[in-house]
């Protein structure tokens, strides 16, 4: 017996390492995964609505953004933390570390606190690469003014149910903290309805050549 739960719990271990693991790929039928596709502001919003996160938080990217976000941000679900000043705070211990140091890195921002500040990016430099949903500039007065940090935290369609579960949990994470003021934003990393179409369809291809 006891030969027996030892197996079974090594087992287990073995499955939950693989499945919270962030590069090993999980079963894509058991977690909602399917292969990118060209979505909607209706089958975004529709998405977004199914995990109860926030819509009116919810930008896209451009063509080029998209490029470039895959390169340099490779991971789903992934966050990026920005200060007051816009300066990029660096929440992992490594290059390798996974998102899971989130959920306790969230809840502590403090105002007052001291950060890794890499010059990895800047908060501008995100934000001048976002749209709403309909591809349309962001407004002047889109960044709230008052937060003392922003977290862009991205999702997508096709990346299944643990994907938006994350995103959730971080979000409900910046709104609890009452040490700092959080503006928490959900970037919608889907291929866009509206994208030019010469640019549609040239990603769409690369993504078949994989």
């Amino acid at each position: 017996m006891k030969k027996k739960l030892l197996i079974f719990s090594g087992a287990f271990v073995l499955l939950v390492s693989i499945l919270y693991s962030c590069r090993v790929p999980i079963l894509k039928t058991v977690y909602g995964i399917h292969d990118p596709r060209i979505e909607t502001e209706q089958s975004i919003l529709k998405k977004a609505e199914k995990y109860d996160l926030n819509k009116a938080a919810i930008v896209s990217i451009t063509p080029s953004a998209f490029r470039t976000f895959q390169e340099i941000h490779p991971g789903v679900p992934e966050a990026l933390i920005f200060d007051k000043q816009g300066n990029y705070i660096e929440y992992k211990a490594t290059d390798k570390s996974c998102n899971a140091g989130l959920l306790g890195f969230i809840p502590a921002l403090d105002k007052n606190g001291r950060y890794n500040r890499t010059g990895k990016t800047t908060l501008n430099t995100e934000i001048a690469s976002f749209r709403d949903l309909r591809g349309r500039p962001l407004p002047a007065s889109y960044l709230d003014p008052t937060a003392d940090f922003y977290v862009l935290a991205s999702w997508a369609c096709y990346a299944g149910h643990l994907n938006k579960d994350h995103v959730k949990a971080w979000e409900s994470l910046a709104a609890s903290n009452t040490k700092a003021k959080i503006q928490f934003i959900e970037v919608n990393i889907d291929m866009q309805q509206w994208w030019p179409e010469q640019a549609r369809d040239s990603i769409l291809n690369q993504h078949e050549k994989i």
